[in-house]
Order: C-alpha cells, then sequence, then structure tokens
C-alpha cells in the first residue's frame, strides 16, 4: 500500500512541476516573442503583455503547492527546532489539516469571485479573441476574452494545496506511526 501511495505522489508531484515548468516556459516564450517582434518588425503581440501575467498567476499556484507537497516552502522553524521529533511531526500534522481547510476556502472564494466577476471583459484580448472566433468559428474562443479562465487559477490554486497537504498529511501519518512502533 505504501509503495502505491507514494507512486501516486510522484505523479501529483510530477503534474505540480509539469503545470509550473509549462506556465513559465510559455511565459518565456511569449515575453521573447514580443520582444523580438517588437524590435526587429516595430509591432507585438497584442496580448502578449497581459497573457504572461495570468500564466504567472497559475505557475505560482502550481509551484506553490508543489512546494508544500515537497515540504520545501517558507517556514518559520525557530520555535519549532526546539521541539522533539514527535511532537513536532504532531504539529505538522496539525499544520497540514489546516492548510488542507485553508486551501478548500481558497477554492470555495475563488471560484465564488469567479462566478460573480468573471464575466468582465479583458480589453486587451477583444480583438485577438474576435480573430481566433472568426477564423475558427468556435463561439469557445469568447470566455478567454473574460476574466473567469484567469480567475479560476485561484480556485485551481486552492484546489492543489488541499490536495498536497491532504498527501502530506497521510505521509507525516505513516512516518509517525513508524516512529512510534520502532520505539514500541
Amino acid at each position: 500500500m505504501a509503495a502505491i501511495f507514494q507512486s501516486f505522489q510522484r505523479l501529483v508531484a510530477g503534474g505540480f512541476a509539469a503545470g509550473a515548468g509549462l506556465s513559465m516556459a510559455l511565459i518565456f516564450l511569449i515575453v521573447f516573442l514580443n520582444a523580438l517582434g517588437r524590435y526587429t518588425l516595430g509591432s507585438s503581440l497584442a496580448w502578449g503583455d497581459q497573457v504572461p501575467v495570468f500564466l504567472g498567476i497559475y505557475g505560482v499556484m502550481f509551484g506553490m503547492a508543489l512546494a508544500y507537497l515537497q515540504d520545501r516552502h517558507v517556514r518559520l522553524g525557530v520555535i519549532v527546532d526546539f521541539l522533539s521529533i514527535r511532537r513536532r511531526e504532531a504539529l505538522f500534522l496539525v499544520v497540514d489539516l489546516a492548510v488542507v481547510v485553508t486551501g478548500a476556502v481558497l477554492a470555495w472564494s475563488g471560484y465564488l469571485f469567479m462566478s460573480s466577476r468573471g464575466g468582465m471583459r479583458i480589453s486587451g484580448l477583444n480583438s485577438t479573441i474576435r480573430s481566433l472566433r472568426e477564423a475558427t468559428g468556435l463561439e469557445v474562443f469568447n470566455v478567454f476574452g473574460t476574466m473567469a479562465p484567469y480567475q479560476f487559477a485561484i480556485v485551481l490554486g486552492g484546489g492543489m494545496l488541499a490536495v498536497a497537504a491532504a498527501l502530506k498529511f497521510i505521509e507525516r501519518l505513516g512516518a509517525l506511526r513508524a516512529m512510534t512502533d520502532e520505539v514500541s
């Protein structure tokens, strides 16, 4: 069972890493093409300034979940370092549960925010979205001209954080049980 859990945890971590990496790669590509076009052709992409900002938010959300899952996030350990290993791990279990709740609340509040304000139009993307819609005949591109897909990053980030914390909780609980079994 532990091997299945570790495989699943690695798969989830790989997904978080892929999302963060893809976001950063797309940001680099868009900014590079925008700068190249500006200095060689005298014009840049109409959406080249706004989309990297939105992609950066997605990248941060994926990276945040990955950092929590790998236990590589920022932590103040001054007081925690004075605790025994068992007490420290027990405290981390409580923190993991609190982060599960925090991630769920973040996802829910992001959903409410997206539901109430997601229909707002993004002026810098209107012409690009209109061109895509006319070229393909697909009305689905209209949603990318609104704030909803970019505000969805909050929903996704909260959900991923809750999943990462739940997986970390299970991992720590198993380690704490193994530690207790060794003492017995």
